[in-house]
């Protein structure tokens, strides 16, 4: 079926011509080894710990200022087919529309360039909490 409803174009952009032909040609199913391999997702896990690896990622999100979290998610959405010049323009939009000015995050930016920042895996590991 070809709903389109812009699925194609996306499965273009990110898993390329070859998957996207067979995958539609086909209809067959994809193993979540060969969507890994196609980029079609970004991580694999085991059934049994789906519920703590979401959990994990759910955590990593939230302990991040809100603005910035929206400010990356309108960038990505909207440079997708852009062309290189546009999505720069478009990365500096969004960055300092949403997260100009934010003590917040100009606070963890600096301790990211003075590599003090806290909840990151490396030699300085700390635990995740909320919160931060």
């Amino acid at each position: 079926m070809h709903s389109a409803d812009g699925g194609i174009v996306r499965l273009v952009n990110t898993c390329g011509v070859g998957f996207t032909m067979e995958l539609v040609l086909t209809g067959e199913p994809v193993t979540a080894d060969r969507a890994f391999a196609a980029n079609m997702v970004n991580r694999v896990v085991p059934h049994e710990q789906l519920a703590d690896a979401t959990e994990l990622l759910v955590q990593q999100i939230l302990r991040c200022d809100q603005a910035a979290i929206e400010s990356a998610k309108e960038t990505v959405h909207e440079i997708i087919g852009r062309p290189l010049h546009d999505q720069l323009r478009v990365e500096a939009m969004w960055g300092y529309a949403l997260c100009g000015g934010n003590i917040t995050v100009e606070s963890r930016s600096q301790q990211f360039f003075d590599k003090t920042d806290a909840g990151r895996a490396g030699e300085t590991a700390t635990p995740l909490t909320g919160g931060r």
